[in-house]
């Protein structure tokens, strides 16, 4: 761990900011076959002011909050001879809330559903020291020896965003897009601890997948570089020796990170991080303390280049990871990648005066572009396979290659429309890829198609109900997870936040 960029990301720190969110208003959770997930939430009134062991009742808070619960307990007529057992729930969207927790079986551990059991032994102010994430909660009284009262309910929402600095979309604007843009500057303010973090209901811990997105974001709506900077330093300490950086840290007890968790995607996306952080801020100091490390991953990515010049992936570890779309191989995807990251650490290698890197890197790039054209191309399917002769199409590796400019202009629009209108191609599943999708459109001058498909994916989250937009999302099939149980799917995910980045710099006239 370089404890130099340790300090140096301690410097940029941010403050968080505070706002308290109360409510006294009461819901019920209802099945509903036409609301995601098949359960909605109907007003009920408000909490009953006299509870006893068994009673329950649901509160909404009217929007998702991050932050720590408050609430005071008081006797009636007589005092408390035992204690008051409480079991607290707390949901992102209603269908949480109307599923048992004990009923859950997936892949990641029980413990990341949110739930407390608490027992107060005297009245007054109840304040719980976890951090939840969550719109609705569930108070169930367990036990009480007496008729209790329950009031006073509050978030103490916590976020690095400064909301001051946010600038609302101009009139005149697609009010589908004003929605659009209002849903994800909420799930990146949302996201935004003292660092990026992924999602603020599971693992909170900063991505560098996610970093790149919402950094972008950021930029454009908080007008902030601050925290970007931070977590650029955060991944650029964690360098080891002829190693990809790791894909995620941890920020307690303090930084660290599992060495056998990298990915040779998110590592180049480090690097391209590092050159919109250029390129937005015109920080040349940071760059060059940083450019070393970024320097050193490309070089480690192109050490691994098989005998044809196409990637490869070391033998140990977690090696990639593109988007959870099943069906999956990786070489064309990640290839595009490398190439996507030489074209810009070129570009930055030469803004900083590093000639030598600069002319390497554009000659690796050409020389990728030709292998990756010669040995991934199918001239019969007129697209991309996934991998050497396996029979397998997917839109992920059609995109990269186009963001890796091995294909362009007409040719490119072509093959991206084929795969996205093909039931042959695999699908992305993820915000994450579809950003990239968006992206590669963007570059192909598509904006017509690259609005309409943001209205449909990003849209279709919120056509139903989505207060902030989720970690996954496949609009035939809303109910997909790729953790074996959709109770562990984070409803508010910052990989999802890119439409405002979107909207703001190419879809509204300032």
């Amino acid at each position: 761990m370089n404890k130099w960029l340790l300090d140096k990301a301690d410097m940029n720190c941010p403050k968080l900011f505070e706002r308290e969110i109360t409510t006294d208003k009461t819901v019920r959770i209802v099945a509903d076959e036409r609301a995601f997930f098949g359960a909605s939430v109907v007003a009920e009134g408000v909490i009953p002011s006299v509870l006893k062991t068994g009673d329950r009742f649901t509160l909404d808070f009217g929007q998702h909050c991050v932050g720590y619960l408050s609430f005071r307990m008081r006797h009636v007529n007589t005092y408390l001879d035992a204690p008051v057992r409480l079991k607290l729930r707390f949901g992102e969207i209603p269908y949480e809330l109307w599923r048992d927790f004990e009923s859950y079986h997936g892949s990641l551990s029980h413990t990341w559903l949110q739930e407390e059991i608490i027992n107060l032994d005297d009245p007054g102010l109840v304040e719980l020291p976890r951090r939840y994430t969550f719109r609705y909660l569930e108070v169930t009284v367990l036990g009480t020896p007496r008729d209790v009262m329950l009031t006073n309910f509050a978030v103490r929402t916590v976020t690095s965003a400064d909301w001051s600095n946010f600038v609302p979309l101009p009139a005149g604007t697609d009010p589908e897009l004003v929605k659009i843009d209002a849903v994800a500057a909420k799930t990146l303010a949302d996201c935004m601890q003292t660092a990026y973090e992924d999602g603020p209901k599971r693992d909170r811990r900063l991505w560098s997948g996610d970093l790149r997105l919402q950094a972008l974001t950021d930029y454009y709506l908080f007008k902030n570089d601050k925290l970007a900077r931070r977590c650029l330093y955060l991944f650029t300490a964690c360098e080891e020796p002829n190693k990809y950086l790791p894909c995620c840290i941890f920020q307690k007890p303090s930084v660290f990170f599992d060495d056998g968790m990298v990915l040779m995607d998110y590592a180049m996306i480090v690097a391209v991080s590092l050159c919109d952080y250029f390129e937005h801020t015109g920080d040349e100091a940071t760059a060059r303390e940083l450019f070393p490390v970024a320097m050193r991953q490309v070089e480690y990515a192109l050490s691994l280049l098989d005998e044809k010049g196409i990637v490869t992936f070391p033998e140990w570890g977690w090696t990639h990871f593109i988007d959870w779309a099943p069906r999956m191989e990786y070489t064309t995807p990640c290839h595009g990648v490398l190439m996507y990251t030489l074209e810009r650490m070129a570009a930055l290698a030469k803004a900083l005066g590093e000639t030598e890197m600069a002319e390497k890197w554009t000659s690796d790039l050409e020389k990728g572009r030709i292998a990756a054209r010669k040995h991934l191309f199918s001239e019969e399917k007129g697209c991309f396979r996934n991998d050497y002769d396996k029979d397998l199409y997917t839109v992920h590796a059609q995109v990269w290659m186009i963001l890796g400019g091995v294909i362009s202009g007409e040719e490119a629009k072509a093959v991206l429309r084929n795969a996205l209108a093909s039931e042959e191609a695999v699908k992305p599943v993820t915000p994450y890829m579809h950003h990239y999708v968006m992206e590669a459109m963007v570059k192909l001058d598509m904006m017509d198609e690259a609005l309409a498909f943001m209205k449909n994916y990003w849209g279709g989250m919120v056509e139903k109900g989505a207060d902030t937009f989720w970690e996954i999302y496949v609009p035939s099939d809303a109910t997909t997870t790729c953790y074996d149980d959709h109770m562990m799917n984070s409803f508010c995910h910052a990989w999802s936040c890119s439409p405002s980045y979107f909207i703001r710099k190419y879809f509204v006239k300032w």
